[in-house]
């Protein structure tokens, strides 16, 4: 599923197989989000996670939100 992009948000809805598989990975993307010292928003519900994403900050998109969603596909694709 590709994201969305509503008002200055970037947005996306994962399902995984159950919610132990979606914990793991929002522990790996929380890992790399403190790293990299920009963060996602997560809505979890059972074994959804819906993400948004934006520069809160600078009020809107920036390319630190384009590079986080295409870090979070990476992740998906393995």
């Amino acid at each position: 599923m590709s994201w969305e992009k509503e008002n200055e948000t970037l947005k996306k809805e994962i399902g995984f197989k159950n919610q132990s598989e979606l914990a793991e990975f929002v522990l790996r993307l929380a890992k790399h989000s403190d790293e990299a010292n920009h963060h996602a928003d997560f809505d979890i519900r059972y074994n959804k996670l819906f993400i948004s994403i934006t520069t809160h900050d600078a009020g809107g998109l920036t390319e630190k939100d384009y590079y986080l969603s295409k870090v979070i596909d990476g992740m998906l694709d393995n």
